[in-house]
């Protein structure tokens, strides 16, 4: 089936939000066998929604629209649609007591013109936001279905997986059924990962392979089609994801929506490992992004953001003469920071970052973007250490977030392979 996503606000086409509600919404629709033909942005104007609603229906069968329905003035999406279709708007009860009952759990008297969110063009079903005051609705035009959601992420969300996808599978005509896979790769370049993939053999009538850079990471997409049933085109993706695996071997840390985090987090609690950090130029991200996980208290024991230099001598014990003699930024420091908080904290693996983010405080020996990683670790009875250094690009955020991706990495690979013999994990 044809599909169509319409999202609405001006702080959309003014860039003030990054809208990410249509990369959502149409990969939901592609696992319900629903393929988005066209995508929509449109500004808080009554007849350019009701325009863009008209051409949608005519030329696809199923129509997600998200933004303007709250309370406020600009907030004329149903009233758009209503124009569109040729319907009058209706005070629907079990939408407005909806509305009420979630100012009455917030413990809010309800504005005088909430209700207004209750107003939906008739013929519509309500659609439960189990998260917001703004009720959803969908309505069924001739063979038609028009879905109508809150633009707030969260709602969006949450509201097209536990009504959008149980509605359309209520609907029980799919004429194709869509699987995809996705592989989660670090350390690879998309060329790298092609060459690795090139000669992997699959169907290419009704699998479709492709490769998403989604920084720091690539991802290997597989889509399965098939015209049998939901499982026949699971078994084809699953079946290529498997040999496409097995071409890029361990630099695969995850598939489909699974984080590097959440995979190393998942091997420490396995394996009984626990984790302490030290971090200078992250300030903290890794920290933040191992404890993201639920039960990382079972490994993860402590966390310094040592950013100064007399930080890293009194909370990790560093000498300052090694500081003097090598620099903060370096492999000696990092590995003497990793050391630091593997030994205070008691913790089985300690690991570090060290380095220049900038945008300033580079030199020519050492330019922004130069990360030093370390691990500590237990080897036969006594503490080994490794470090290695690397040169990242890209803006503060970025050297930032790549440097907290390749300390999950080293965590990641150490736990596979055992420590390296030539510094780096």
């Amino acid at each position: 089936m044809k599909g169509e996503i319409i999202t609405i606000g001006n702080e959309l086409l003014s860039g003030l939000v990054v809208d990410t509600n249509r990369s959502y919404v149409a990969g939901r629709l592609m696992t319900a066998g629903v393929i988005p033909s066209f995508m929509t942005t449109v500004g808080d104007d009554e007849g350019a929604i009701a325009d863009a609603v008209t051409r949608a229906v005519e030329r696809a069968r199923v129509i997600v629209v998200t933004g303007g329905l709250g309370p406020t003035p600009d907030d004329i999406t149903s009233k758009s649609i209503a124009r569109a279709l040729e319907k009058r708007l209706i005070l629907d009860p079990s939408a407005e007591r909806q509305i009420q009952a979630r100012y009455k759990k917030r413990g809010i008297n309800p504005p005088a013109d909430a209700s207004r969110q209750a107003l939906i063009p008739h013929g519509g079903r309500v659609i439960v936001n189990p998260i917001g005051t703004a009720p959803g609705y969908y309505l069924v035009v001739g063979d038609k279905i028009v879905f109508v959601l809150p633009g707030v992420p969260e709602e969006m969300r949450v509201m097209v997986d536990q009504g959008v996808l149980s509605i359309l599978e209520t609907q029980g005509d799919a004429d194709v059924y869509i699987v995809r896979r996705i592989l989660r790769i670090f350390g690879m370049t998309e060329s790298q990962v092609n060459e690795r993939v090139k000669d992997v053999a699959y169907d290419g009538r009704r699998v479709t392979v492709g490769f998403l850079p989604i920084f720091p990471e690539n991802h290997l997409t597989v889509t399965a089609h098939s015209s049998v049933s939901k499982n026949d085109a699971d078994q084809i993706a699953q079946e290529t994801a498997d040999a496409m695996r097995a071409a890029l071997g361990d630099r695969v840390f995850g598939r489909d929506d699974q984080t590097l985090e959440a995979v190393v987090g998942g091997m420490l609690i396995t394996r009984g490992y626990t984790v302490a950090a030290a971090e200078s130029c992250t300030g903290g991200l890794l920290a933040q992004r191992l404890t993201a996980i639920p039960g990382s208290s079972s490994y993860f024991l402590r966390g310094v953001v040592a950013y100064s230099n007399d930080s890293k001598t009194g909370l990790l014990g560093i000498d300052p003469a090694l500081i003097a003699e090598f620099g903060a930024v370096s492999g000696e420091v990092a590995s003497a920071m990793a050391r630091g908080i593997k030994e205070s904290s008691s913790a089985d693996l300690g690991i570090s970052i060290t380095g220049v983010a900038g945008p300033s405080g580079g030199t020519k020996g050492k330019p922004v973007g130069t990360v030093f990683i370390g691990m500590a670790f237990d080897d036969g009875g006594t503490c080994s250490v490794r470090s290695h250094g690397y040169r990242f690009y890209g803006d503060r955020g970025r050297i930032r977030l790549i440097s907290s991706e390749m300390a999950l990495e080293w965590i990641r690979r150490y736990l596979i392979r055992g420590p390296s013999k030539n510094g780096e994990m």
